[in-house]
């Protein structure tokens, strides 16, 4: 197997980032049989078991982040969906609140008969019927713009809701490279765990070594045995998480692109302190702006409650048969205004203060508290992306001494001396692992930074 040194990983962030994309393409050349002799297998045993339906793969393969996040392809999940249904309902209160005042149009008929002067009488109606509201003390208008910023609301919800789903794909998509590279580690450790107790086996026939000795070295290979399995399930596993994420249960790509996070490498918080940054996503958040929405929904709901109570006018007017003897009793027409002064009202008009009140007291409690939980969330995602450039030479450091122990392990291969060349390749793909995992960290905490302030999550933000 080739070996691709890591030294050379970090000798610019251009040429960082194509050797580890030509990592990913060597990787899926030598190894794409076995992993996808290793998924199939593993799918056909958990079929067999759960009777799953034929895989049906409606994503490209191979796939891309940047596809998954673009705005090609539908992004959505159950809690899009259920945000798109509080949207709706958001809609449908304002109607509803609207109704209350708007004009209203109808047909009354009636086929009757009563008895007046002691006598039978025809009592038929068949009339149209237009009424309106004119005035409630501002009740319903007040109840129509509580429900406008509740709209809000949920509006601003709604692109957080969808950037959340972008950052839990975004996850998902690197779960499955790093489960690739994971495999490749635990594949090398296992096959040189396997020569040496193989080694061990044949001395152990010819008396040289122990039966002791040989179940140790047979544990050690049973423990490097289980990580591998391990993480050959966890191929298997990151792949079925990630098609349930896209909402697509049954669809499995088999190869995956590395993706392009050149975008996020010059990122950096030189020019900005932690106080700056919580100040600016306070100030960005759409869900904390969602909750100053709702605040203000909250209000203007509890002083519709305060006129509960109030007098109404309104104006109706009726037109056509309005009894069985127009020109003596009723009519054609008629016309009123009336007014509806509440004397008592049981007490409804108290509840339904309190319960406006208790309503908002609860709408500030949370607002306060969101913003102190984004607090919180922008101090440690400042200080891990702080961290980052020491954990990068963290890397660099065990990445050149992988690449010269390697050459140091070969050398001595060639010279026929005692070596440990296999070991040293399992150092340096873990090496080429803990990089790749390293990049990933660095873009999911910037990509968390731009979720917060309410930026599209996408591989392209400077």
């Amino acid at each position: 197997m080739k070996v691709i040194g890591i030294k050379k990983l970090f000798i610019s962030e251009k040429r960082m980032s194509a050797t580890l994309v030509a990592l990913v393409t060597l990787l899926g050349a030598q190894s794409t049989s076995a992993v996808a002799q290793t998924i199939d297998s593993t799918e056909r045993s958990v079929a067999a078991h759960s009777n799953l339906v034929e895989v049906d793969n409606a994503l490209p393969n191979p796939l891309t982040l940047e596809y998954l996040l673009g705005e090609t392809y539908p992004l959505t999940s159950p809690q899009i969906l259920v945000q798109n249904a509080h949207l709706q309902q958001a809609k449908s209160l304002i109607l509803s609140n609207q109704v209350t005042t708007d004009w209203q149009a109808n047909i009354e008929g009636r086929l009757g008969w009563r008895e007046f002067a002691q006598e039978t009488q025809d009592h038929h109606l068949l009339t149209l019927h237009l009424g309106k509201v004119l005035y409630d003390f501002n009740q319903s208008d007040l109840s129509v713009k509580a429900a406008q910023k509740n709209l809000a609301a949920e509006q601003r919800l709604s692109e957080s809701v969808l950037n959340q789903q972008r950052l839990t794909v975004m996850q998902a998509f690197f779960n499955v490279l790093l489960s690739d590279f994971q495999f490749r580690v635990d594949d090398e450790a296992m096959a040189v765990e396997y020569v040496g107790f193989d080694k061990i086996k044949d001395l152990n026939a010819v008396g040289q070594l122990s039966d002791v000795e040989l179940l140790a070295a047979e544990y050690s290979y049973q423990k490097i045995l289980v990580n591998r399995t391990r993480s050959e399930s966890r191929q298997l596993q990151t792949r079925v998480q990630l098609a349930n994420t896209l909402h697509q249960p049954n669809a499995r790509p088999g190869e995956f692109t590395f993706p392009n996070l050149k975008s996020f490498s010059k990122r950096s918080f030189k020019d900005v302190n932690l106080q700056e940054l919580q100040e600016q996503v306070l100030r960005e958040s759409p869900t904390l702006q969602a909750k100053s929405q709702r605040l203000e929904s909250l209000r203007r709901a509890l002083e519709s409650a305060l006129t509960v109570g109030s007098p109404t006018l309104r104006a109706d007017a009726w037109a056509g048969k309005l009894s069985s003897y127009p020109e003596v009793r009723e009519g054609h027409w008629r016309a009123e205004l009336s007014v509806n002064i509440p004397l008592y009202d049981g007490g409804s008009e108290d509840a339904a203060v309190a319960t406006a009140k208790a309503n908002l007291a609860v709408g500030e409690a949370e607002y306060q508290h969101l913003s102190q939980t984004l607090r919180d969330e922008v101090m440690e995602l400042y200080f891990q992306i702080k961290l980052l450039q020491t954990e990068k030479k963290q890397h660099q450091a065990f990445g050149d001494y992988a690449d010269l122990y390697l050459d140091y392990s070969r050398a001595l291969y060639e010279n026929e001396s005692a070596t440990d060349l296999g070991d040293s390749m399992v150092r340096l793909s873990q090496a080429n692992y803990d990089l790749v995992a390293w990049q990933f960290k660095q873009t999911l905490l910037w990509s968390q930074i731009d979720y917060l302030m309410g930026k599209k999550v996408g591989l392209d933000n400077g």
